[in-house]
């Protein structure tokens, strides 16, 4: 080897020895990247809009009930129960029969003399009903005051309603057993409405598919579940006519074997729903 050769070989060496060595990573030494500030700006996060909580719908609110329809020719008023007599005449009494669709005579019955202040027989106002709104014929012309034959009036289209709708024909002819009779009640020391014109008694009702319904016969106070349509028709036309005020009083059978026969309406000062067992 010549002179020259080792002294490239020595600096070689030399050089390799001093050249400075990367030591190995710490591994419990936090990385460059954890503590060195980025230079870039982060990424903004994508907005998230809000979204509401979803309020639960309401619930419906439930239907009112059904306000019972009236009439209003029942009195009821509670303090004047005990007051005796016809009632008061009512101010434009034919204006007001002709509004509601009633063919009528006027008549007169008169009043007889009054016991202890109290008038014990007739009516000051009284009219005789030709024919009212539901073109239903009577056997006789109902003789009533004018304040009943009002009712009467509301009482025909009432009883068409169920009539139609329970029997499915409309009612041709209704006999009846009277108006007016000076006399006081069989089972009460009171007098009867009747006394005054101011009630009737319903016996039989005809319909215009010939078919009939009596109340002696048809009515049927003992059947707790009728099917017969005109039984349903009398009972329900009953419950109508007091529920609904046509009338202050209804009895029927179902009040007395007195009215085995009959449907007794009338306008007196005090009310008695006799249309239900």
């Amino acid at each position: 080897m010549t002179r020259l050769t080792c002294i490239a070989l020595v600096f070689a060496l030399n050089a390799c020895e001093g050249a400075p060595t990367k030591a190995p990573p710490d591994p419990g030494a936090p990385s460059v990247a954890s503590v060195s500030p980025s230079t870039e700006p982060a990424a903004a996060e994508p907005a998230v809009e809000a979204v509401p909580e979803s309020e639960p719908e309401p619930e419906p609110e439930p239907e009112p009930e059904p306000e019972l329809f009236s009439w209003g020719h029942a009195d009821l008023d509670p303090d004047n129960d005990n007051v005796l007599g016809p009632p008061a005449p009512l101010d434009d009494c034919e204006a007001r029969l002709e509004a509601a669709g009633i063919s009528f005579k006027p008549a007169r019955i008169g009043v007889g003399k009054k016991v202890d202040g109290v008038y014990t027989c007739g009516a000051h106002q009284v009219v005789r009903v030709k024919r009212g709104p539901g073109n239903i014929a009577y056997n006789k012309n109902p003789l009533l005051t004018c304040t009943m034959a009002l009712a009467l009036a509301d009482f025909e289209r009432v009883a068409q309603e169920e009539a139609e709708r329970l029997v499915g024909s409309r009612i041709k002819s209704i006999e009846h057993m009277g108006t007016f009779n000076c006399r006081e009640m069989v089972n009460f020391d009171l007098l009867s409405e009747h006394s005054f014109a101011n009630g009737i008694d319903l016996k039989k009702f005809v319909f215009a598919n010939g078919e009939s319904a009596t109340v002696l016969d048809d009515f049927k106070p003992t059947v707790d579940q009728p099917e017969d349509p005109k039984t349903l028709f009398l009972r329900s036309l009953s419950n109508r006519l007091y529920d609904e005020q046509v009338f202050s009083v209804v009895v029927t059978p179902y009040f007395d074997h007195l009215h085995r026969n009959h449907i007794h309406v009338d306008l007196a000062r005090y009310r008695v729903d006799g249309s239900r067992p």
